[in-house]
């Protein structure tokens, strides 16, 4: 997380760091302070849901690590594929 790169969204913070085994690879972060369980477990999922249909699109082979902010968080999937595409992008 200190030697890669550090991008920052609304409701997220994604740090890059390129690796030499030729696959992504992915991280998630959700503190407690985000909000009760069943929450950070659907963050989690549309998490791991965006970076299965987009992994294909980012080039090179990167290790990401998505930490979710605390405060308001996107209700829906589509708000999430939308700010993690026009950060990666």
């Amino acid at each position: 997380m200190k030697s890669g790169r550090r991008l920052i969204s609304k409701h997220y913070i994604l740090f890059l760091q390129e690796n030499e085994r030729g696959f992504h690879r992915l991280g998630i972060v959700v503190k407690k302070e985000v909000g009760p369980a069943n929450i950070r477990n659907r963050m989690k999922r549309h998490l791991r849901e965006f970076f299965r249909l987009n992994k294909q699109q980012i080039k090179g082979s990167f290790d990401m690590i998505i930490l979710i902010k605390k405060g308001s968080l996107p209700e829906y999937y589509r708000e999430t594929e939308e700010e993690l595409r026009r950060v990666l992008a």
